[in-house]
């Protein structure tokens, strides 16, 4: 059976696609699936998954006829997805060389709902800035599971999809998917660990999230940063369904959306 399927959304990102396959494809784990989704990129992203799984026959190429953002795209390949766990890697992000030992390990050892990985920042000088995870857990939580009202402080790690694998049943179970629009990880990555029964974190640094000069939305100006409002307001009409089984993780999960609201309004 397929313990990881990879979901791998391209768009305008040529230039890093075979430095984030190659990352994936070369780990020595071999029960691994990629689904790479060409988000109707006008580069060659398409070609480049489609040269991919010409070659390898865990490489699966699919390719969209309209753009349809970051969020979609991903559940197009969860969709498609056959494993055990999903990994969203984004196109221009890649993996540390024979962390999948680890953390395949760790997923068989403890069947997690939600495992959380450690990440750096690589910025363009090759210079490179580690996570908050030794902020948050001053004393590594090691292999036992946890459920997020028991450790809240799981809510200040970075809130991307790519930095945790979820068991693909628990989402199904729980009807858990990207939302469109820009800061989609908001509506997706919370719930997740609010759902979850079993959260583990793996203090492996397993991904390189690139910085770009430029195309981070983090970098750009327009109204579209409005977004992040409806996002959040997502993942507060999901509790409000949840009702009382989550109504003491409100006070944690308020704080943490004021200070996304303020982050966002400081990225100039």
């Amino acid at each position: 059976m397929t313990l990881i399927s990879f979901v791998v959304p391209a768009f305008r990102v040529q230039g890093y696609l075979r430095e984030c396959l190659d990352s994936i494809l070369d780990q020595p784990v071999a029960d691994i699936e990629v689904i790479g989704v060409d988000d109707c990129s006008p580069d060659d992203s398409g070609e480049i998954l489609a040269e991919y799984a010409a070659r390898d026959r865990r490489m699966h190429a699919v390719r969209l006829t309209e753009n349809v953002g970051l969020g979609p795209a991903r559940n197009v390949g969860l969709d498609r997805a056959v494993g055990e766990y999903v990994w969203f890697v984004d196109g221009d992000d890649w993996l540390a060389p024979e962390c999948l030992v680890e953390v395949a390990e760790r997923l068989r050892a403890t069947r997690p709902d939600v495992l959380l990985v450690d990440h750096v920042r690589t910025h363009w000088n090759n210079a490179s800035t580690r996570s908050a995870m030794a902020e948050v857990f001053p004393e590594p939580p090691g292999e036992g599971t946890f459920r997020l009202r028991d450790r809240p402080e799981t809510l200040r790690l970075l809130h991307t999809a790519w930095n945790r694998l979820v068991r693909r049943q628990f989402l199904r179970e729980k009807g858990l998917r990207f939302a469109p629009g820009w800061y989609e990880d908001v509506s997706f990555s919370y719930p997740v660990l609010m759902a979850a029964e079993r959260i583990g974190v793996l203090d492996r640094v397993c991904v390189n999230y690139r910085q770009r000069r430029a195309g981070a939305i983090t970098r750009t100006r327009g109204d579209r940063h409005f977004e992040v409002f409806h996002q959040w307001h997502r993942v507060f009409r999901l509790m409000d369904s949840w009702g009382s089984a989550v109504d003491d993780l409100r006070p944690a999960v308020f704080e943490r959306m004021i200070w996304h609201y303020l982050t966002v309004l400081g990225n100039g």
